[in-house]
């Protein structure tokens, strides 16, 4: 099971379709991207010299 999330209300479900407005839902987990840091740039600068 996956929590859900509805695209329209924000309803916070784990069906797939909402059970307030009917719309489907979407998955409410997110992926996390790594941010490279000032400092961590800086030093593939660096390297590439």
């Amino acid at each position: 099971m996956q929590l859900k999330k509805c695209e329209k209300c924000g309803t916070y479900t784990l069906r797939d379709s909402c059970p307030k407005c009917g719309s489907p839902t979407k998955t409410a987990h997110y992926k996390f991207i790594k941010i490279k840091t000032e400092k961590s740039r800086e030093k593939c600068q660096l390297d590439l010299v």
